[in-house]
């Protein structure tokens, strides 16, 4: 190696193409849905304005009492759902080694391929 060049240093975030559109999931971002439900404390109070009393309320203490996730993921660069459910894709991503991370997307993959019917 010449003492001038400079080493081309690999990406440490592996690729995940959208099978629909070819974008990097990693990159370029997946999403699902969620529907929450909430609790708010409202404390009501008058407020006098030209003789006339109104009503008012302040809002606090948001609690989150219930959240539920759809299983659906899809591509934030094509909108389309992705063949992998949510935890699916969590379930072998998310938490893996860098150094088994492609190993992980090709299970991934593989997975699109054996869902294909034959020809």
């Amino acid at each position: 190696m010449s003492t001038n060049a400079t080493p081309v240093l690999a990406s440490p975030m592996p690729i995940l193409p959208c099978p629909k559109c070819g974008s990097d999931l990693l990159t370029e971002g997946f999403h699902n849905s969620c529907t929450e439900t909430q609790t708010l404390r409202e404390d009501n109070y008058p407020v006098v304005v030209g003789g006339k009393m109104y009503l008012e309320h302040d809002e606090d203490n948001f609690e989150t009492i219930d959240h539920e996730c759809d299983v659906e993921a899809y591509c934030t660069s094509c909108g389309q759902v992705l063949p992998w459910a949510l935890y699916e894709i969590r379930g072998e991503l998310d938490g893996v080694h860098l150094s088994a991370a492609n190993e992980a997307i090709v299970k991934l993959l593989a997975k699109t391929q054996s869902d294909q019917p034959d020809a």
